[in-house]
Formats: structure tokens, C-alpha cells, sequence
């Protein structure tokens, strides 16, 4: 073995670029719009399959004709360059038209989880001064509390029948009847496109500093923040995962799992795909339990989820003497994922005539949800893969500019055309994350720890966010339970900290610890308070972010800079306490 004194850094080194084709080393980013790289790309492929969604099938041309009369509708209920439109929805053929539709006229959606309550939608509506909103129907009534008290002006809202085949919408409208009593201001989606027949559908000039979505995030402190993600973003993302040509062929599908309103649902699970000529099969809200039907059922070449997905598939009865041999990419990112539970996954692929193990990826919010892949023969077991391939990442001495070794634990930082632009209205905290170096490069500042080995795969050890993830890859910021928690009387501390999910592998669960007020302590009931944080959390916050326990102690563990011991806080909860 040939040792050597010199130390090797990644930034200089790049060891990883040995495993791809040198064609797609320092690619050149297009210069254009999301929609317009999608058209490009298929403009010899306009009669193929783009999109299905429960059996109905839409070519590229019906998604660029689908496209234009969305922005022509958004025109015509005065939509402008530089407007941000929030969307409350799950996943469907209508919201990827207004993503790429927005996207053409200069505009920008926000995009927020369905299951937040009236005053969480009405804080993202209020964040970024949203005129339009556009949602689900079974989510109208939250959806129009939240827009109370803001400039929201129109209404656009969605059925999950509108695309449905007819045999089926039937159905759907028969058994689920909408009873929402719709105000004056609102428009269905139908009405919407009818009412734009006469407007433009014209693109804006293409700006590469514009941003297509805003994707809210816990960051690196665990606050929500607005992540402005720009078409160079989306299309970085999609340009890199073309150098997996051996794993990509056009034609092929790929089964989309994850929501709208998180980059990895848009960026991997839409955008990527439609760039590289795929067919996305939409699934709008799935069930767990039902993912081995699916997956049967379309046999997508691809998917990505989050690794509970995979230990779901290794485990379904209905995939037990199946060939699954059509499967190219399963990829698992959002959370690490054991070796253990990667042995067995990777097994029971091998064991159902499956080429390659399990792909891997990290990545954040603010590098666009990717910025690692472990895919195809380029894959090691404990590994979150290889950078992309326009992407760097090394490792620091934590929060600061020291570049240290290759070998060598630190903090993960990444640089490359995938960076946010910034956080929305955050300059301080957009700072904070996004630090030009003395080498001149930007490089994100992921607050997570890990180590690169001498062929440039990269280890996560651990995340030092207090972000709270759970098994499904939903992301639970402490700060939100903990602004519901204060609020009652008797609470003079509160502190929410992640505890192990007991039903299951993967994923973590919000805990809550609770100082009392020292007058309150005296004659309160311990067990009346908790029945009334949970009546209160229940009330104020979306089901999957619940806390599954609460302990009092007499104070909150301090470390010597006088924060919060949140580790402590962790280590300190048994079995016992939820």
C-alpha cells in the first residue's frame, strides 16, 4: 500500500469525476427556462407518453399545450412577472402545469404542505404576499380561513377528479360529493383555463436569476425559512443525473411518490424525469401499504422516496415471488438510512432479479435536494454515493473556512449550480448558510457531519440541525410545537427534541420536555396540563406533528455557551416516557 505525507483535499482533488464519461465533466448549463428545457428536450418525442395519472396518459404535447393555456390563465386573473402564487395541494397533473406555466410568465410558486392548519397556510400566504392561491378542494375551507386578513384576491381551486379518465371522475364525484360552499372569488380549474381562451401565451425573457418555487425548510437552526429555488436550480439537478445515461433511457417510467411542496417531490420526481424523457406515473397520496401494488402494477424502471419506502417494499407479501428485474434506480434520500436495513433491502432486490442495489443520495432544500448519488455500479454500502457531477462537496473544521483532508471527519459543505438563491427575505440567515470562501467558490454550510473517502464517496455520520425526521421523510421543525407549548400558562420552558420511533426502523418522533412555571408547579396537575398541551397541539398543528411525549423537569440541561443541552435532552428520554 503506498502511503503519502501530502493530504489530498476534495475541492483540488475530485476523485469521484474518475467514475464518470469526461462528455459530462463541466457541462454547460442551458440557458432557459425549466418548461423551455423540458420542451427542448422532447421536441422529437412530442407523441410519447409524459405523464399518467390513474390510467390516463399525457404526451409531451398535451403537457406543452396543458402548460401554455395555464399561463395564459394565470394572465388572464392578472398574474405579472415577479408575483408568487401559493399552492396548497398534493401532487397532480394541475399543479405540475402551474409549476412550468409560472415558471413561463416570470412568476413563482410558494409551495405549502396541505395538512397545515389555517394559521400555519396563512403565515406562508402572509410570508411572501401572495395574491393567488390555488388549492385542493378538500382543502378550500382551511384554505380560505387561512386567507383571511391577506391580499389574496382569487381563488383557483382543483379537483382530484379533473384529470381522473371519465369512467372514474364519475365515480370520484359520486362517492365524494364536494359540499364546499365557494365564494365569489373562486374559480375551478376548468372555468380558470376557459376564462384565459383569449389571453397571451407568450414567455417572459428568460432571467437566470429568477425563482420558480419557494420551498419552505427548517434550514440549519430548525426555523422555517422560504428556500428561493431558480430554473438554473431545477436544471442543474436534471443536466448532472444525465451522466447516469446506463440507468436513464427515454421511454422508461418512473413512479412518483413524493409531494409538490418539498424540492425533492419537483426537482427529482417531475423535473428530472420530464428533461430526460420519461413518464411519470402520479401518485397522488400514497399509502404505504399499498406501495408494492404499485409497484407491480406500473413496474416504474424508477423511483425515488425516502429509505422507509424501501424497507416497506422488502417487506411486502405482494412482491414475494415476483421478478422485479424492470428496476433500474430506487433511490433513497431525505434521511440516512442503517446498513442494516441497506443489507436487507439490497438483498431482497438481488433475491427478485435486480441488477443494481439501492441507490443513495443527500442532499438539502438549499442545494435543490440533491447534491450525492450512489446509483448504478457506483455504490458502496454505508455510502450517501459520490458528488454529481458538477457538484462539489468536501469537508470543514465546523462552522468555519478550513478545508480539511480527505479522510477526515467535519462539517459537509457543498458548492455547484444547484445553491439556492436565497432564503425569502433573510438576508442575515441566507449569509449565515451560503459563505464565499478565500478560494473565491460559494459554498453551502449543511450543518451535518460526515467524511469523504479516498474515491470521493461521502459518509453522513450525523445531522447536527435539530430538524426532526421522521420515517415517511416529513421534516418536523422543533420551533413550531414549541410556539404552541408556550403558549399555556403553566409552561416556563419548553423544548422539543427528536426520540427513537419505536414502531419502526427508521425515522425520528418530536418529544417535548416542559419546565414549569414555579408558581403554576405548586398547584397544577401534572397529568390536566398535558391533557391540555395535547388538546392544544391538536388544534394548532398538522397531525405529523403531534408529540408523542411529554416529560417535566425541575430545568433545561445547559451547555457552557448557555444554550439549550439538546443532547442531553435526547439522551435523558427511556422507553418509558412515550
Amino acid at each position: 500500500m503506498t502511503t503519502t505525507n501530502t493530504p489530498l483535499y476534495a475541492s483540488q482533488a475530485r476523485p469521484w469525476l474518475k467514475y464518470y464519461d469526461p462528455k459530462f465533466i463541466d457541462q454547460t448549463l442551458p440557458e432557459c427556462s425549466a418548461f423551455d428545457y423540458v420542451r427542448r428536450q422532447n421536441q422529437n418525442r412530442l407523441s410519447e407518453s409524459a405523464m399518467e395519472y390513474y390510467g390516463r396518459k399525457f404526451t409531451y404535447a398535451d403537457l406543452i399545450v396543458n402548460v401554455k393555456k395555464t399561463a395564459a390563465a394565470f394572465r388572464a386573473v392578472g398574474v405579472k412577472k415577479g408575483d408568487i402564487i401559493t399552492v396548497v395541494s398534493v401532487m397532480t397533473p394541475e399543479v405540475i402545469y402551474a409549476f412550468y406555466a409560472a415558471d413561463r410568465i416570470g412568476a413563482t410558486l410558494n409551495l405549502v404542505d396541505p395538512r397545515y392548519s389555517p394559521e400555519g397556510i396563512h403565515e406562508y400566504i402572509e410570508e411572501v404576499d401572495s395574491h393567488l392561491l390555488l388549492c385542493l378542494n378538500v382543502t378550500y375551507e382551511r384554505c380560505y380561513q387561512a386567507a383571511k386578513r391577506t391580499h389574496v384576491e382569487r381563488v383557483i381551486v382543483i379537483s382530484p377528479a379533473d384529470s381522473l379518465p371519465l369512467h372514474l371522475a364519475i365515480g370520484y364525484k359520486a362517492t365524494n360529493p364536494d359540499r364546499n360552499r365557494y365564494k365569489s372569488n373562486v374559480l375551478m380549474w376548468k372555468q380558470f383555463i376557459a376564462n384565459g381562451k383569449n389571453a397571451s401565451t407568450s414567455s417572459e425573457e428568460y432571467d437566470p436569476e429568477h425563482a420558480c418555487v419557494v420551498v419552505h425548510t427548517g434550514g440549519t437552526t430548525g426555523s422555517p425559512k422560504g428556500v428561493m429555488l431558480t430554473d438554473r436550480n431545477f436544471n442543474a439537478i436534471a443536466m448532472q443525473f444525465s451522466a447516469y445515461e446506463g440507468l436513464f433511457k427515454k421511454g422508461q417510467t418512473l413512479m412518483n411518490i413524493m409531494p409538490p411542496f418539498i424540492a425533492y417531490g419537483y426537482a427529482c420526481g417531475v423535473h428530472l424525469p420530464l428533461v430526460l424523457g420519461l413518464t411519470v406515473v402520479i401518485i397522488p397520496n400514497l399509502d404505504p401499504d399499498k406501495l408494492g401494488s404499485l409497484i407491480w402494477k406500473y413496474k416504474p424502471e424508477h423511483m425515488f422516496g425516502v429509505p422507509a419506502h424501501y424497507q416497506q417494499m422488502a417487506a411486502d407479501s405482494k412482491l414475494k415471488d415476483k421478478d422485479l428485474s424492470f428496476i433500474r434506480n430506487y433511490a433513497a434520500g431525505g434521511d440516512a438510512i442503517s446498513i442494516g436495513a441497506e443489507k436487507t433491502v439490497n438483498e431482497f432486490l438481488a433475491a427478485h432479479n435486480v441488477e443494481y442495489p439501492m441507490a443513495k443520495g443527500y442532499g438539502m432544500t438549499e442545494v435543490s435536494s440533491a447534491a450525492t448519488c450512489a446509483a448504478g455500479k457506483n455504490n458502496k454500502l454505508g455510502s450517501v454515493g459520490i458528488p454529481l457531477v458538477n457538484t462539489l462537496v468536501s469537508v470543514f473544521e465546523p462552522d468555519t473556512e478550513k478545508e480539511l483532508p480527505i479522510g477526515e471527519r467535519g462539517e459537509l459543505c457543498i458548492s455547484g449550480p444547484t445553491m439556492m438563491k436565497c432564503y425569502y427575505n433573510k438576508p442575515a440567515e441566507t449569509a449565515a448558510i451560503l459563505r464565499t470562501h478565500e478560494d473565491g467558490r460559494v459554498w453551502v454550510h449543511t450543518g451535518d457531519i460526515g467524511y469523504m473517502d479516498e474515491d470521493g464517496f461521502v459518509y453522513l455520520d450525523s445531522r447536527i440541525k435539530r430538524l426532526i425526521i421522521r420515517r415517511d421523510g416529513f421534516k418536523v421543525f422543533p420551533s413550531m410545537i414549541e410556539n404552541v407549548i408556550s403558549q399555556h400558562p403553566a409552561v416556563h420552558q419548553c423544548s422539543v427534541v427528536g426520540c427513537t420511533d419505536k414502531d419502526h426502523v427508521q425515522g425520528r418522533l418530536p418529544f417535548v420536555y416542559i419546565v414549569l412555571d414555579p408558581e403554576a408547579a405548586v398547584s397544577v396537575k401534572k397529568r390536566q396540563v398535558i391533557k391540555e398541551l395535547r388538546q392544544l397541539c391538536a388544534e394548532e398543528l398538522p397531525e405529523y406533528v403531534q408529540p408523542v411525549g411529554y416529560k417535566f423537569i425541575d430545568s433545561m440541561p445547559m451547555t457552557p455557551v448557555g444554550k439549550f443541552d439538546y443532547r442531553k435532552l435526547e439522551e435523558e428520554i427511556t422507553s418509558r416516557d412515550y
